[in-house]
């Protein structure tokens, strides 16, 4: 809990800065400018759902992690599976089983992707602006954009020089501090950004053995910018990034003892690490005409001890040691003929994962039997994407990818080598109607696909499977009423899933992917924001969606009409925020998700759960102070049953209260 000693001084605090105000006043909702479609445009002017979060309402909605964007996105799921490091994301319904080493939804943060759920987690800071883009997005992300993409763009160091310093205190131990800071190092030349993050808190699942709480988190995060414009036209950016865990055991324990306890004879760890580096060149043909090149290398390693028995004999002990390597390179030319925009270009990029997991079980005590694996792959995509003003009205928007990828994987101790080859187009058309100027609405028609992969164990004809593609259709509406104060999105979609990569189980105990299923995805989702006064603004967005399997039966029964896994039937988040003059700042938010299964058959699954989050403060001119609380009202959101075929339960943390102070320069 936090000290009276720390309440202290976050009260002393108050009264010191409260001759120091900073009003933050707001006479009309923005629409952000944006990167979605990899050219600068209007968010309100995308026919696409899209959910953005600028640096202002990052900071309003506390979205620390990127766990939190998941509370504000329509039909968003970002699934914590209990592992650090490891996140299971889901839009529409649409997720992927962690074996098959790939995503429906990528991740990129300054350009640097991650397309694993291994991996599928960054520290957020000294962020410029977060888009979630909802919908198949192949042609100008190619594979494992299936359903979507989540956008994280950080910001530019330039002439003007800011830093903040920020701290958080909370229960269990808590804490959470850090700093940013950029400026020239040269007038109108050279610049350089730096932050850095450190969170720590304690464990909550406690072992009766050792009678200790064995679940602790810590975490380091830092990031360097150097920046550097020798003439007007050319911009070049080196961002390079490291993010290190230090934690105990995964927030698993045994769903038939129903709380957080375990009688483990291991000590459980887990050390994922990150390391990013991007260098992006940004050169101006001139006013109309630009070459862009982004080349990244990302290397992400998970180390981790886990006892899956939860007792005290040696059931089954995993020893984990993954390292993901992807090397990649972007070449675009941006050009705007008369009032057309095109975007064109072409990707490559280079895969190198090694694979081992040790499992000590009673007929294997050693770990003798585990054999390293090595998953490669080789990819190339060409794309382009063109907006076309026929009339003032219509707009026709459309692009087309191609795709081809090689993809390897060995294991040498066993003698098996697996080669395979894919090739995918990625089609897209929208036309976008301007109802006046601050409305429209839209129709798209887009494929999406995800890569396939390989069963190095299975029979013949089970060693590899293909790509999972889809065809989406999608009518939408954005509109801005009441001298911009007023914004209410819809869209409404439905999708059809071919060759859907699913677990078979053809034996007790054994599962393979294959494409044995097909199903449908159909929903609705809605953003609302009004600002009722200079001061008081409401807000709400919500998510329905039902993803059932047309066809799909193995051994363990017939699946048609279930729901897929990581599929909610809805999520919602409704609130409202106050900010007044005198520097006073209030939020509430409830933030709920429906009923979620966790396996084909549907018996496994996660009640429908709402959560209370608020926060309170006093914001002055280099100061914020706030007290918050994260689950207000305690609610348990255990997934129950959610592993082992409903014999593990990840267990969630409890109520969170602390306060945050920041400081800025």
């Amino acid at each position: 809990m936090i000290s009276k000693k720390q309440l202290t001084f976050s009260l002393i605090t108050v009264t010191v800065l409260s001759n120091n105000l900073f009003a933050k006043d707001l006479t009309s909702l923005e629409s952000l400018t944006v990167t979605a479609q990899k050219s600068e445009e209007t968010a309100q002017k995308i026919p696409m759902s899209i959910s953005v979060f600028d640096d202002l309402a990052i900071e309003d909605k506390s979205i620390n992690s990127l766990d939190d964007i998941a509370k504000y996105t329509p039909s968003l799921l970002l699934f914590q599976t209990g592992q650090q490091g490891l996140t299971s994301p889901s839009i529409r319904g649409i997720s992927a089983n962690i074996l098959s080493y790939s995503t429906p939804v990528s991740l990129y943060v300054d350009g640097v992707s991650t397309m694993n759920s291994f991996g599928f987690s960054d520290a957020l800071g000294d962020i410029e602006r977060i888009e979630v883009l909802k919908g198949p997005q192949g042609t100008l992300y190619g594979k494992n954009a299936e359903v979507g993409v989540i956008n994280i763009i950080t910001k530019k160091p330039n002439n003007e020089t800011r830093g903040k310093i920020f701290f958080t205190l909370g229960n269990d131990g808590k804490q959470e501090y850090g700093a940013n800071a950029s400026g020239a190092i040269i007038q109108d030349t050279l610049y350089v950004g730096a932050s850095f993050k450190h969170y720590e808190k304690d464990g909550f699942i406690k072992n009766t053995v050792t009678n200790s709480y064995i679940n602790q988190k810590e975490n380091n995060y830092g990031k360097l910018h150097l920046r550097y414009t020798p003439t007007d036209e050319l911009d070049i950016s080196l961002i390079a990034s490291k993010s290190k865990n230090d934690n105990g055991a995964h927030d698993w324990a045994s769903a038939k003892e129903g709380v957080p306890e375990v009688t483990s004879n291991l000590a459980g760890t887990s050390t994922p690490t990150t390391e990013s580096i991007a260098l992006k060149v940004n050169y101006s043909v001139d006013s109309n005409t630009k070459i862009k090149s982004i080349t990244t290398k990302r290397k992400h390693t998970d180390k981790a001890a886990v006892d899956t028995d939860f007792s005290a004999l040696t059931k089954r002990h995993l020893f984990k040691d993954f390292e993901f390597n992807t090397l990649s390179q972007e070449l675009r030319y941006e050009t705007k003929i008369s009032d057309t925009k095109v975007v064109t270009g072409i990707y490559f990029d280079k895969e190198d994962n090694d694979i081992y997991i040790k499992a000590l079980t009673p007929l294997d005590p050693t770990g003798t039997m585990a054999k390293p694996q090595n998953l490669s792959s080789d990819s190339i995509g060409i794309f382009s994407n063109i907006i076309y003003p026929i009339n003032e009205k219509w707009t026709i928007n459309t692009g087309i990818r191609y795709d081809k990828e090689n993809k390897e994987m060995e294991v040498p101790e066993a003698r098996i080598a697996l080669e395979e080859n894919w090739s995918h187009i990625s089609p897209k058309l929208s036309l976008q109607y301007a109802i006046n100027q601050d409305s429209l609405t839209y129709a798209t028609i887009a494929q999406g696909y995800r890569a396939g992969g390989f069963n190095p164990y299975a029979a013949e004809n089970k060693k590899s499977y293909n790509d999972e593609s889809l065809a989406s259709y999608e009518l939408g509406y954005k509109g801005m009423f009441v001298n911009n104060r007023v914004k209410f999105n819809a869209s409404i979609y439905y999708m059809n899933i071919d060759d859907m990569q699913v677990e078979e189980t053809l034996v007790p105990g054994i599962v393979y992917m294959v494409n044995a299923a097909s199903a449908t995805s159909k929903g609705v989702e809605l953003e609302f924001e009004a600002l009722v006064s200079q001061n008081l603004m409401l807000f709400a967005s919500a998510g329905y969606n039902d993803t059932t399997f047309d066809k799909f039966s193995d051994n363990t029964g017939n699946h048609k009409g279930n729901t897929n896994p990581y599929a909610p039937k809805y999520n919602f988040n409704i609130g409202t925020q106050y900010r007044n003059n005198s520097g006073y700042f209030a939020r509430v938010d409830l933030n709920g998700y429906g009923k979620t299964y966790f396996d084909k058959s549907n018996k496994n699954y996660q009640d429908a759960y709402t959560l209370v989050n608020t926060k309170i403060g006093y914001e002055a001119k280099s100061y914020d102070l706030y007290l918050y609380a994260n689950n207000l009202l305690d609610k348990e959101h255990d997934a129950k049953g959610a592993y082992f075929r409903g014999a593990a339960t990840i267990f969630k943390e409890d109520r969170e209260i602390g306060v945050k102070l920041a400081y800025r320069f």
